[in-house]
This record gives C-alpha cells, structure tokens and sequence, in this order.
C-alpha cells in the first residue's frame, strides 16, 4: 500500500483518532485504494494513518463486523475479494429496500424535498466523472455528490431504520461501483448520467414508474460489473 495515499488520521475531522482512522480506512476500501483480497499488516496500516495500534484495532473490528474487511486465517484481515455472487447479493437487498423507502420518499414528500433533490442532482451534473480513472480526488468528489443524489431521493421517507440499513448496503456496492467507474467508456458514462436525469424528473413528477426506474439503475451497475468480473480475474495479492 502506498501510505502517501491517505491522510494522517489526527487530519481528520471525526473527534477521535479511533474514528477518523475508521473513516479513512472505511474510505480506502471503498474506492479501492486498498486492493480486493491483500492482508492488511497492522504496521503499514499504523504507518499509513499515522496512529496507534489501539485505533487500527477498533477500525479493523468494526469495519470486518461490516463486512468490508474478512478473516484470512493466519493472515489477519483483508477486503474481500469480489465475487458475481456477492453482487447479485448485495443488489438484491439494496434494489429491496430502497425501492420501500422511494415509495414511501414520494408519498411523503413536499416542496422541500423536491428542491434537496434538484439541487444535488445540480451538483452531481457540476462534477463530471474524470477522465483518468486513477484521479482519486476527483473520484472521491465524485461518489460524495453521486452519494448525495441517491440520499436526496429517498430523504422524506418516514423510516429512519430502513434508512440506515440502506447506508449499510450503500457501502457495500460502492466497492462494486468503483470497478465499474474505472472501467467507463465515454457511452457509458453518458447513459450513466441520461439515468439520473431520468430518476430526478419521474420522481419530481410522482411517476408510479419511478421505483421501477430506481431498480433498472442499479441494474444496470449490476449488470455491468457482473460482465467485467465473469470477463477477467479480479487482481489479489
């Protein structure tokens, strides 16, 4: 692992050093800083988030309690290498519940709401996808906004623990999407983009056919790693 790839953990704004490790690791692993399937060596993490063994232990626990990280036997921990049948998996359940919670978002919400949701989809629009798949920054900014949208439309849903079972589910396929975002062609990242601006207005409009349209967008981040990881072999160490 590259150790200038993160910043040091006391950098960070959560309040202790114990949760701002978390967030970084949490961080690295969704956007694939740290590779499917290496072992985590407790001195390069130390190294790497410039903190001590006791915060990399507690992130290390709470982050495998997720299933982000797995045992590896003798090895440690690891992110878990990516498999068609996770993703299937984790769609499944995320595709599940949030279709709930949009029904629900659309039944309940008001002017407000409309206006959270076209205004992150106005700065999800302002911050195109980078050409360079390799520019973490932009990538970053990227998924926070894209992140964002997908809150924004199911905010009004009077449910908060489906909610937070959502966010849950929504870290799990974000390490998915990231190996569909750094492998986009520019047709891709235009359909990519025609799918929001499709959602945004079916929901704005109450479209009965929205949730239905909702499904078909992470469908098709589905379908689209599913061909990548049936076509290659994921790279480990």
């Amino acid at each position: 692992m590259n150790s200038s790839a993160s910043t040091p953990a006391q950098t960070i704004p959560p309040r202790t050093v114990a949760e701002a490790t978390y967030v970084a690791l949490k961080e690295d692993i969704l956007s694939g800083a740290v590779l499917p399937g290496r072992s985590l060596l407790t001195r390069e993490l130390i190294e790497r988030y410039g903190c001590g063994i006791s915060p990399i232990r507690e992130a290390l626990a709470k982050l495998v309690a997720e299933g982000l990280l797995e045992a590896a036997s003798h090895k440690g921990v690891r992110v878990p290498l990516p498999t068609v049948e996770d993703l299937n998996d984790i769609y499944r359940i995320r595709i599940a519940l949030e279709r709930e919670a949009l029904v629900l978002a659309m039944q309940h919400g008001d002017d407000h709401w409309e206006g959270q949701i076209l205004s992150a989809a106005h700065r999800l629009a302002n911050a195109p996808l980078p050409d360079d798949p390799h520019d973490g920054a932009a990538l970053r900014d990227w998924e926070i906004r894209h992140r964002a949208f997908h809150n924004s439309l199911i905010a009004a849903a009077p449910a908060p623990r489906l909610k937070r079972l959502i966010a849950q589910m929504v870290d799990q396929t974000e390490r998915y999407r990231a190996l569909r975002l750094a492998h986009f062609g520019p047709k891709d990242i235009s359909s990519f983009i025609r799918e929001h601006d499709l959602l945004r207005d079916a929901i704005i409009a109450r479209d009965p056919g929205a949730p239905d349209l909702l499904a078909a967008h992470f469908e098709s981040s589905r379908d689209f790693v599913q061909t990548y990881l049936e076509n290659s072999q994921p790279e480990s160490v």
